[in-house]
């Protein structure tokens, strides 16, 4: 009787093991297939555009703004291209207006961006080193870590909810 127990326990601690199993690769069979997951994939292969291209046109030009801007370009058409095919899968009537209002945004990101480095790297470096008790360096590293994580945020609510909104039937 105690064998019978002893084997019953295990299979049912089997069991449980492999419905938790199942219930994870479910979930992760879901968020890989979600918007959210999406984005993120396609921005890091954006990132990956940037970064070929400006290492090619630099290599090529030996321009640092041009290359930059030609780097720049080719990154923001190639996520306007996968936000709206593939991200959020929209359907519109005009493409330029799409593609315009998506620019907009990047740019004006762009734009904050330098501002924020403007002030708190070239103007005022000293607010955010006594503030957090670090080093110019490690400032400069931690604000463009939070810039980045913030322009993904919002480029992210900007594309879903303005450039890319889901048409009210």
């Amino acid at each position: 009787m105690q064998n019978l127990k002893s084997l019953f326990f295990t299979a049912s601690k089997r069991f449980s093991s492999l419905f938790v199993i199942i219930i994870f690769m479910e979930k992760i069979k879901k968020f890989v297939f979600s918007e959210g997951f999406r984005y993120l994939f396609f921005g890091g292969l954006a990132t990956l555009v940037y970064a070929i291209v400006k290492f090619a046109t630099y290599h090529a030009l030996q321009s640092g703004w041009l290359s930059e801007t030609i780097a720049q370009s080719a990154s923001i058409i190639f996520a306007f291209i996968t936000n709206k095919f593939w991200v959020f899968k929209h359907k519109s009537d005009s493409l330029l207006k799409d593609f315009a209002t998506f620019v907009a945004g990047r740019l004006l990101l762009l734009f904050f961006s330098i501002g924020m480095n403007f002030w708190f790297v070239d103007q005022h470096p000293e607010i955010l080193t006594k503030i957090f008790g670090i080093d110019k360096n490690t400032m400069v590293a931690g604000l463009n870590l939070f810039l980045q994580v913030f322009i993904i945020v919002v480029n992210y609510i900007y594309s879903k909810f303005i450039v890319f909104k889901k048409k009210k039937d």
